[in-house]
């Protein structure tokens, strides 16, 4: 189950309820043992229950009038990095790293390029309130650039993967083209606009937020099993590419190669088991798609050679690929 900070959840709730949402819409949220507790988190799919609720009941463009409510305030230690980053467009990388201190459905992947730095939400939209999720997340990110630099910077351009519902209405809060159905949830910046100072930049303490984040970030991971769906994560979009290093995952995720072998090896787990757990699992998903190729399937479970699969696959199940696949 997939969790989001409950503030966040609060003041969407706070919102749609002042703008006329049915209290019965979202009443079995009440039963909820996070919200009796008011936990730091909750079932992200909470969050999506009010996003819909909104959607039906509400006037269109609830999900801007979210993002706009949402400010570095509501984000805490995070928030906080944001304002104390020497140049606005750290407010991206700390995105990236710290993502799991606000949810973990979901990750972000930067690119730069061409004069452009653009900010990727990997959030498949199977529902809408994830779809509404994504555009509350762009205009939050909007809105946290002007908050932290005091200038009107406005993106060049965002993409969504789902359909269009308001369109124009994106169009005009953004101040930019907003495109849909494409393939790629994005948001895209001048990278010359965005690297300019914050109004509150200060290193040292910014330093001590980083600290502070990896500490939050690393209880987490302690307090569930967050740490290895994360690193199954990894593993699994990296194959294509080749088998990360255990260094190599272990810098992603902030910690030292030595920590994450013990994490692992707290389940019962070593690294190399784990990359060839993964391995099996997508040889075994990717088989039943009668529409790839041997060789693209060997390719995205991190084979460069088919014949290297194969004699993996037949180590592991007892059966060829091809023998595999008939009987599936």
């Amino acid at each position: 189950m997939h969790f989001v900070s409950a503030s966040i959840y609060h003041k969407a709730v706070y919102l749609a309820l002042k703008e006329g949402l049915s209290p019965q819409s979202i009443r079995h949220h009440k039963d909820a043992p996070e919200l009796q507790k008011s936990s730091k988190y909750i079932p992200i799919s909470f969050l999506y229950d009010v996003y819909e609720g909104a959607d039906q009941q509400l006037s269109a463009g609830f999900s801007v009038r979210q993002g706009m409510q949402l400010d570095s305030d509501d984000y805490g230690t995070l928030g906080l990095s944001w304002k104390t980053c020497w140049l606005a467009r750290e407010v991206f990388d700390r995105l990236e790293r710290f993502m799991i201190l606000v949810t973990d459905h979901g990750n972000i992947r930067l690119e730069e390029s061409g004069g452009f730095t653009t900010l990727e939400i990997v959030r498949n939209p199977n529902r809408r309130g994830v779809e509404m999720a994504n555009e509350v997340s762009f205009v939050m990110i909007a809105g946290i650039f002007i908050e932290v630099t005091g200038k009107d910077i406005s993106p060049s351009a965002i993409q969504f993967k789902h359909s269009a519902a308001s369109g124009q209405l994106f169009e005009d809060y953004f101040q930019c083209k907003v495109s849909f159905d494409q393939s790629k949830n994005i948001i895209s910046y001048k990278t010359a606009d965005i690297t300019v100072p914050t109004l509150k930049a200060d290193k040292s303490i910014h330093q001590f937020l980083l600290e502070r984040m990896n500490e939050e970030k690393e209880g987490i991971y302690q307090s569930a099993d967050h740490l290895l769906k994360e690193i199954i994560r990894l593993i699994t979009e990296a194959l294509p590419s080749g088998i990360p290093s255990i260094i190599q995952v272990a810098e992603y995720l902030g910690l030292s190669a030595r920590t994450l072998k013990r994490r692992l090896a707290d389940k019962g787990l070593t690294f190399r088991e784990l990359v060839q757990n993964i391995q099996q699992d997508e040889a075994r998903n990717l088989l039943r798609n009668p529409g790839l190729s041997m060789g693209e399937i060997a390719f995205q479970t991190g084979f460069s050679e088919q014949s290297a699969f194969n004699r993996a696959f037949k180590r592991w199940t007892g059966l060829s690929p091809a023998d595999y696949r008939k009987n599936s």
